[in-house]
């Protein structure tokens, strides 16, 4: 049984009520009749699948609209709706969103307050994985097969614990050695980099190689990647750089052979399962068999696709309508040149200014993104009207955490800071498969550009940004920064999220909140 199946079983256990807050991180069953003891190996893998369950489908945290409270779903809300990348329109008129798309949230924004609740619900499964693993896992694995698993799901955890630090900033530390039901110590910004990069360090060589691995799980190489995240932005979280560490991580991550893929876009479409693990996508979320979520690229494709547009040529059928979510913002646009094979952007009839957000008609203020779609690569376009979905809850697109070209534009950002790592080659490299003509060197700002027309939607837009020094301030305003069409100064205070009103009697608040 391969563990994509593991996968569908496993997280079945996310709608069954499985809860958790500041005061009690360690996920355990409600009902005292659930079962406590696991039978056999099927049983245990499906326990690991329900913690990468957790960032793709609802259930486990109460929220108003569980849909909307999905782990990436909430984590593209963070990164991309408070940047210039993406916005989300009067037309939905959930609450909290319009804070959220200008980037001046307050602690009572309920989006936070989900985000904030996914990370914790997802490390409160991680620890109860592993506390599984050391009371029962001999009874169905070698010890170097549950060394390697318990590696992994440290390394699932160190992704929590990554967002959290990275939007936040601070936060309760909690492991599998945590007293259940204790209120964990909350750690500061310094304190949270010193463990997870600890933490990781350890556990990075204990995992499976790509090429081993099978796919729906992490690898080696995704993990030495999210350790050379943390070196990318030590400067920004201990205020210490740490550009030679992030190079030599970054280098861990090439020891394998992994390639970029040969076209952009095939990277995002129905069939992208091929370039998962063992491939450019170095971490993906598995949705690779039509999974039913609001969640992942669900969002990212019918989610985010204008309701007035047939959706045919981008792998549902013609009846399933656009949800008309999440817009291009003209900053992106403008950013991707006509010959740019990285420009997956539907103009239409529609207008690339925002200046009405009202609604989002074929004519309407907002280009589409079609960067994600649910076709196959064969036929990229649905040019053969074949059947595709015709439910608006699925896709088989598999979410990118990770992938090797953010690895290289990372090494040309550490040669900028004075390493020695190759980074203008890997820098052409990127712009090559674009279509993009090589460069003799590049700029910071140069850098930043290429970054966005080469990840944009991807989940890393405002930590780029701050890393930068692009965020707060007005040394670069988008349409809507600040709350105001031509854009205005965001005070230093909005380089971290507030924390949830819920939380802050625990976790204190961020300066200027």
């Amino acid at each position: 049984m391969k563990f994509n199946r593991y996968f569908i079983i496993g997280t079945m256990a996310l709608s069954l009520g499985m809860t958790s807050c500041v005061g009690d991180l360690d996920v355990k069953p409600d009902d005292p009749n659930t079962k406590l003891e696991l039978a056999d190996k099927a049983e245990f893998l499906g326990m690991l699948a329900r913690a990468y369950g957790g960032l793709v489908l609802e259930g486990g945290i109460s929220v108003d609209d569980g849909g909307a409270g999905v782990y990436t779903r909430q984590l593209f809300n963070q990164q991309e709706l408070s940047s210039d990348e993406a916005i989300v329109g009067r037309n939905w008129n959930d609450g909290g969103i319009d804070e959220m798309s200008y980037s001046i949230p307050g602690k009572d924004n309920h989006w936070g307050y989900e985000m904030y609740s996914r990370i914790n619900y997802q490390l409160g499964i991680c620890n109860e994985f592993l506390r599984t693993a050391d009371r029962e896992g001999k009874s169905f694995f070698s010890d170097a097969e549950l060394e390697s698993m318990k590696a992994e799901a440290r390394v699932l955890r160190d992704l929590s614990y990554y967002h959290m630090i990275d939007i936040f900033g601070r936060g309760p530390w909690t492991d599998e050695n945590s007293l259940v039901g204790a209120i964990p110590p909350t750690y500061d910004r310094q304190q949270l980099f010193d463990a997870i990069v600890s933490d990781l360090e350890d556990a990075a060589p204990k995992v499976v190689p790509a090429a081993q691995q099978e796919y729906g799980r992490l690898s080696r190489e995704a993990a030495y990647m999210l350790l050379a995240k943390m070196y990318l932005n030590a400067e920004v979280y201990t205020g210490t750089a740490m550009w030679d560490k992030c190079a030599e991580a970054c280098k861990k991550v090439l020891e394998s052979g992994i390639k970029l893929a040969p076209e952009y876009k095939y990277l995002f479409c129905g069939t992208n399962k091929k370039y998962v693990g063992n491939g450019e996508i170095l971490w993906g979320v598995p949705q690779g068999d039509n999974l039913g979520t609001y969640g992942g690229t669900t969002y990212l494709t019918i989610g985010s696709y204008n309701a007035e547009v047939d959706t045919q040529p981008y792998g549902y059928t013609s009846a399933v309508g656009g949800w008309g979510g999440p817009r291009v913002r003209p900053e992106l646009s403008k950013a991707l040149a006509s010959n740019d094979k990285r420009r997956l952007i539907y103009e239409g009839a529609l207008q690339e200014d925002l200046e009405d957000l009202s609604s989002w008609t074929a004519s309407g203020c907002g280009y589409m993104c079609i960067k994600f779609v649910n076709t196959d690569e064969s036929d990229y376009y649905n040019e053969n009207k074949t059947v595709l979905c015709n439910d608006a809850q699925k896709t088989s697109t598999n979410f990118p955490i990770f992938r090797l070209a953010d690895t290289y534009l990372m090494l040309a950002e550490c040669q900028l800071h004075g390493v020695n790592c190759d980074g203008l080659n890997y820098y052409n490299q990127v712009r090559t498969r674009a279509g993009m003509a090589p460069v003799s060197s590049y700029t910071a700002d140069d850098l930043l550009k290429e970054r966005m027309c080469e990840l944009y939607w991807e989940g890393h837009r405002r930590s780029d940004l701050i890393r930068f020094g692009k965020y707060t301030g007005s040394a670069y305003n988008w349409q809507w920064k600040g709350g105001i069409y031509e854009g205005t100064a965001l005070d230093t205070q909005r380089a971290l999220m507030p924390i949830p009103a819920q939380f802050e009697p625990t976790l204190g608040q961020n300066p200027g909140y």
